[in-house]
């Protein structure tokens, strides 16, 4: 069906009227802001004197309801003839340099904080020309805007909510380690100790029975269970917190770790080191220890990889962590989803410990695992 032709679009005197029409009906605030005199702008000129006379002499002249709604405004008579100064009576200075960047520039998209007639804050979005005459001077400008209260509220809610949780599950995860680390010494220490205590005793025992008496046989074969619970108290403790990692650093913990997991898996595993001697803070090097563990993980249960490499670097300004496999790749919905617990968690503690991790992967080119984490001279002191 053909679409019919639009009546002319009448000129003159109707077009003023309907551009007045929509300035009128906008549901975007509208307005002017005009110069009592125009002024220069550009390097010749001061431009601090400049914005001084400006936030003094640059008026509200034109403005729409949509203006007077989003100011609780009764009448255009509330809003015209106020300046600058006025507006942003809250924070002159932050104003003066938005404007600053406005004159410069000529136009600017910006989300502003401003106050309403009655003093109640604001979230404003606006479009806002400068309008220059026609000797090139400022002469005011024009600005399009609209509300976004509601919207900045619920984005920052949803922000601090996330914050909120990000530091609850960080302490969560503190916690843990700590917990861990307190139950492994236990383990190590009481248990350890009685069954080290319990094998002495079966062993002295063994030795005043006679040779040939059956419970001599019997004592050898408690001390072979005894043994084997033992390396079961030890492997259990190394799993919760590995002692290395508290008594030696985080590079020992990653070589002692790569040297396992190849010696469990039979998987190629290459280790390069490079660090400044600095000590690591505790929860950093929880951390890195921890995703470490969890990319290993991946690597042996979904790989199919023959080799992995793993590149710790740390500087005093960085460190980095590195694990590279040459398996079958991580599907892209995997590595952008949710529904790979152990990829958001490796996420989660890079950020909990001030890092980023990227992830890259490609089907049949292997899976790169990368942290970063900035280190200043307090915070890398501060670990043992």
């Amino acid at each position: 069906m053909a679409i019919p032709a639009l009546p002319p679009i009448p000129g003159g005197i109707e077009n003023e009227r309907l551009l007045e029409l929509f300035f009128a009906q906008s549901l975007d605030g509208f307005f002017f802001m005009m110069l009592d005199e125009p002024v220069e702008w550009g390097e010749h000129v001061r431009k601090d004197e400049v914005l001084d006379y400006v936030f003094e002499h640059q008026r509200m002249t034109k403005v729409n309801s949509a203006i007077l709604t989003q100011f609780n405004a009764a009448t255009p008579a509330d809003l015209l003839g106020m300046t600058p100064a006025q507006f942003f009576a809250h924070d002159v200075a932050g104003a003066k340099g938005r404007w600053r960047e406005f004159f410069d520039r000529g136009h600017v998209h910006t989300e502003t904080d401003e106050r309403r007639i009655d003093g109640t804050p604001m979230r404003v979005e606006g479009d806002y020309m400068v309008i220059y005459d026609e000797r090139g001077r400022i002469a005011g400008h024009f600005g399009i805007q609209r509300d976004v209260t509601d919207r900045y509220l619920a984005t920052e809610q949803i922000r601090a909510s996330s914050e909120q949780l990000r530091a609850l599950a960080s302490r969560l995860q503190t916690v843990r380690e700590e917990e861990r680390t307190g139950i492994a010494r236990e383990i190590h220490d009481e248990l350890g100790q009685a069954l080290t205590g319990l094998r002495l005793d079966v062993a002295w025992m063994r030795h005043r029975l006679p040779r040939d008496h059956e419970l001599e046989a019997q004592c050898a074969s408690m001390i072979e269970r005894i043994d084997a619970t033992l390396n079961a108290v030890r492997r259990i403790a190394t799993a919760l917190r590995p002692s290395v990692l508290d008594q030696l650093g985080l590079a020992a913990a990653l070589e002692w770790q790569g040297h396992e997991f190849g010696t469990r898996t039979g998987i190629e595993v290459a280790m390069e080191l490079s660090v400044d001697g600095a000590a690591v803070p505790d929860d950093l090097g929880s951390s890195a220890f921890r995703i470490l563990q969890e990319a290993l993980t991946n690597v042996a249960r979904h790989a199919r990889a023959t080799r992995v490499t793993i590149r710790l670097a740390q500087t005093p300004a960085l460190l980095t962590l590195a694990v590279s496999d040459d398996g079958v790749g991580i599907p892209p919905e995997r590595l952008d989803g949710t529904a790979s617990l152990g990829l958001v968690g490796m996420r989660e503690r890079a950020l909990a410990c001030g890092g980023e991790l990227e992830i890259s992967s490609a089907p049949g080119h292997g899976t790169t695992v990368l942290l970063r984490v900035p280190l200043d001279a307090g915070r890398a002191g501060s670990g043992s």
